[in-house]
């Protein structure tokens, strides 16, 4: 049995295969390409700004002062804008704790970028050491961040002798890590009543005052006029005051002439 073709169909793809239709698809595309160059080299003399926006990665400035978190955002394209100040144990005051966007996001050139700067560490409350023994209230304060200044200074208290009378700054007060505290330490209570030593030789004033409990503080000279030197004319505290035992007794004596 035999078949026809249908006779529009066959002439159709005979008219490409000749000579002349392969000329057509030449010029039709030789246009087309003509048409597109054209076209774009006409965009690009008109907009030379770029055809595709271009994307950037925030860079990471964690960590950075506030100059150098500037310099590199501004650097790589981006806007700065500082934000409030926040408390951080561990980052020093100044630098950057936090950006937003974070590092690593991607976004538009001439974004916003965001930063949090540390004011450094929160001050810490002063502990209440009263009446701790003086070894276990130094190791209370050390722990707190506190650094201890110079030596104690000593009170008549009637707290037991080398307890902690009070701390200056006080209990409670707020203070930066590392702020030196004073002790004050208690010497007993003032049960001791200071003898009499004027007119006497330092060192029978020296026998009397150890006798009593109390010790001998610092010897000063004044000169004074016809009388004999070493012998006591002043004393502090002066003699009937109530001392801690152990308190010192400052001597002024005689200065011989020249």
């Amino acid at each position: 049995m035999q078949f026809r073709r249908p006779s529009g169909a066959s002439s159709s793809t005979g008219f490409f295969a000749t000579m002349a239709g392969r000329r057509l698809v030449r010029q039709i595309a030789v246009l087309v390409g003509a048409f597109a160059l054209g076209y774009l080299i006409t965009v690009l003399w008109l907009f030379p700004a770029p055809l595709f926006k271009s994307e950037h990665a925030v860079p990471r400035v964690l960590d950075m002062g506030v100059t150098q978190a500037r310099e590199k955002l501004e650097t790589q394209g981006f806007r700065l804008r500082l934000e409030d100040q926040v408390s951080d144990p561990t980052i020093p005051r100044g630098a950057v704790v936090w950006q937003d966007p974070p590092p690593g996001t991607v976004v538009e050139p001439n974004s916003q970028v965001s930063l949090t700067v540390s004011e450094g560490p929160p001050d810490v409350p002063v502990p209440d050491v009263t009446a701790f023994p003086r070894p276990l209230a130094e190791r209370v304060l050390k722990a707190a961040g506190f650094a201890l200044d110079k030596k104690p200074d000593t009170l008549s208290s009637l707290l037991d002798p080398g307890t902690i009378v009070q701390t200056r700054p006080g209990p409670g007060v707020a203070r930066p890590a590392g702020t030196p505290i004073d002790l004050v330490i208690s010497a007993g209570p003032a049960e001791l009543s200071v003898p009499s030593v004027l007119g006497l030789p330092v060192a029978q004033a020296r026998e009397r005052i150890e006798a009593t409990g109390l010790s001998m503080g610092t010897t000063t000279s004044r000169l004074v006029a016809g009388r004999p030197e070493g012998f006591v004319i002043e004393q502090r505290p002066p003699a009937g005051t109530l001392s801690p035992r152990g308190g010192r007794v400052d001597l002024i004596v005689t200065k011989k002439g020249t």
